[in-house]
C-alpha cells in the first residue's frame, strides 16, 4: 500500500497578495469629502480596486442632505454604463457614502492607468500624484 502525498500548492493557487491603502481628504465649502482606496495586487499584478467615498455635511447643511444625496446619485448615474461598475450609494446620518469595487481593467479605465503590471511603489506614486496619501 502506497501513501498518497498532497501536492504542495503552486504559486498560482496561492498568490501573494499585497494592498496599497490610500486616502484623500478634502473640505469643500464645509463638506468633508474623504476618499479611501485599496489597490489589491496579486503576484505583483494589479488585481482590483475598492473605493469608498464618504461625504459628511456640517450641521448647518443637514437640512439639505436629501438634495446633496440626490446630486451624488446623479453624479454616479452613468458610471455603470461607462465603466461596468454599479456604485453602492447609501445615505448616512450626516451625509452619504459611495462604494465601488472595480476589477483592474475597470479601475485602469476610470483612473487612466496604463500599466496594469505596475509595482506597489508605482501605484503609490500614481495615487500620491493625484493628492492621495498612501501606505
Amino acid at each position: 500500500e502506497t501513501e498518497k502525498t498532497e501536492n504542495p500548492k503552486t504559486e498560482t493557487e496561492n498568490p501573494k497578495t499585497e494592498k496599497v491603502e490610500c486616502t484623500y481628504e478634502q473640505n469643500i465649502s464645509g463638506v468633508e469629502m474623504n476618499t479611501f482606496v485599496d489597490v489589491i495586487l496579486k503576484d505583483g499584478q494589479f488585481h482590483s480596486l475598492d473605493m469608498e467615498l464618504e461625504a459628511i455635511l456640517p450641521e448647518n447643511l443637514l437640512s439639505q442632505k436629501e438634495v446633496f444625496v440626490n446630486s451624488i446619485v446623479s453624479e454616479y448615474e452613468g458610471f455603470e454604463e461607462e465603466y461596468g461598475v454599479k456604485p453602492q450609494v447609501k445615505e448616512t446620518d450626516k451625509g452619504v457614502e459611495v462604494e465601488l469595487n472595480m476589477s483592474a481593467e475597470q479601475a485602469a479605465e476610470f483612473y487612466g492607468f496604463t500599466n496594469l503590471k505596475a509595482s506597489k511603489s508605482e501605484f503609490v506614486k500614481e495615487f500620491e500624484a493625484q493628492g492621495f496619501t498612501c501606505k
